[in-house]
């Protein structure tokens, strides 16, 4: 990978997360006049963006998790499934095994396995993502932080049994 691409990569992450950072999440939400963005939302208004750099990242518009993965995919881009492989500005998509994806991040980076007196603990990839979650805080700060904007979160943060699956769209920069 040649600097320039990792600049632009880097680029991308600090874009998408300067965009939406002022905004609440909002389960569903795609512009800021909707009080925020979710997952996807977050994901695509960042891609939207930088394909007025690079055109050929992106020409999609608003999509869910699973229509990203269908775009890339579509697109051949090959899934990366090793913590290895993946590079900053790849998206990562979490599912159930067997169900459909229901959320997606941008790869920042990865934390190697921490050896602990407990044990070894397995962190994986570290992703810019929009979250949160409705509240039933009775406090307003509480509900503001139950309702987080962009911040950077690790794989295992999404719960036993969820699987990601990464696509790299900087490879369509290449053909």
């Amino acid at each position: 990978m040649n600097q320039d691409e990792v600049n632009g990569r880097v680029f991308l992450l600090l874009m998408a997360a300067r965009m939406v950072g002022d905004y609440l999440y909002s389960w569903g939400g795609e512009e800021a006049d909707e009080g925020g963005y979710d997952c996807s939302g977050f994901v695509s208004i960042a891609l939207i963006q930088a394909a007025r750099a690079w055109p050929k990242l992106y020409d999609g518009g608003r999509n869910t998790a699973t229509g990203l993965y269908q775009y890339y995919h579509g697109r051949r881009c090959a899934d990366i499934t090793k913590v290895a492989d993946l590079k900053p500005a790849c998206l990562v998509f979490y599912r159930l095994p067997g169900k459909p994806f229901h959320h997606v991040a941008i790869h920042a980076t990865t934390v190697p396995s921490l050896k602990l007196k407990t044990g070894v603990l397995e962190v994986g990839p570290v992703g810019f993502e929009s979250g949160g979650s409705g509240s039933a805080a009775t406090s307003p700060r509480a509900a503001l932080l139950a309702s987080a904007g962009v911040r950077l979160t690790a794989s295992d943060y999404h719960g036993k049994g969820v699987e990601w699956i990464s696509k790299d769209p900087f490879v369509l920069l290449e053909a």
